[in-house]
């Protein structure tokens, strides 16, 4: 359980992020990392396929290569333009949860601005649509990572309480230091492209 429901300290955070690793590190790209100020946060890497690689820009559908490895993709599919998605799971001091950045890299190291990323990522128009609709210029904007001090996007976690409280009662579910993360990213992850696999029981 945590002490105050939906909120956390940074100790009962470094607990939910020790939790997810040990849940999905054997299939999820997971690790958890402690920064300069030894705060500990949470990293998922994917692979991202981008589209195809020509003179016109490149297609913006996109697909998971989950199974792939892109330093062998680009040998094999050269005319095919990957690259990486970072995502990290940040405790704020201020709001008391958890707030997701996200970063996408071309294979090239090519870091993507937020118009193109927003434009991969948010592709369901309701989703786009409730993320517009947040105060204070929509849900994804950009800022310093905390732990980093390097520019990421990030979902604003001005509604993960409300969402959490309302979420957890609703379907029976309880929300203690075992679930809170892979719960959090359920109900949040959608919006950018992360999607946890089912992991076995």
């Amino acid at each position: 359980m945590t002490s105050d429901f939906p909120f956390l300290t940074r100790s009962e955070f470094g607990n939910c992020i020790e939790e997810f690793e040990r849940a999905y590190g054997a299939v999820v790209d997971v690790e958890v990392r402690k920064s300069r100020g030894s705060h500990t946060y949470l990293s998922i890497h994917k692979p991202l396929f981008l589209g195809q690689n020509n003179d016109d820009a490149v297609d913006s559908d996109i697909e998971d290569v989950e199974d792939a490895d892109p330093a062998h993709l680009d040998t094999v599919c050269p005319t095919l333009e990957y690259g990486r998605i970072e995502y990290h799971v940040v405790y704020s001091a201020s709001w008391r949860v958890p707030v997701l950045y996200v970063r996408v890299h071309t294979n090239a190291g090519v870091e993507m601005d937020c118009t193109r990323v927003t434009d991969m990522l948010v592709t369901d128009s309701k989703v786009r649509g409730a993320m517009d609709a947040v105060e204070f210029g929509g849900a994804l904007g950009i800022q310093d990572h905390p732990e980093l001090n390097e520019p990421f996007m990030y979902l604003h976690p001005c509604h993960t309480a409300t969402l959490l409280r309302a979420v957890a009662p609703a379907r029976g579910v309880e929300i203690g230091q075992r679930n809170y993360i892979s719960s959090w990213l359920s109900l949040t992850g959608a919006a950018v492209g992360l999607f946890l696999p089912s992991i076995p029981h």
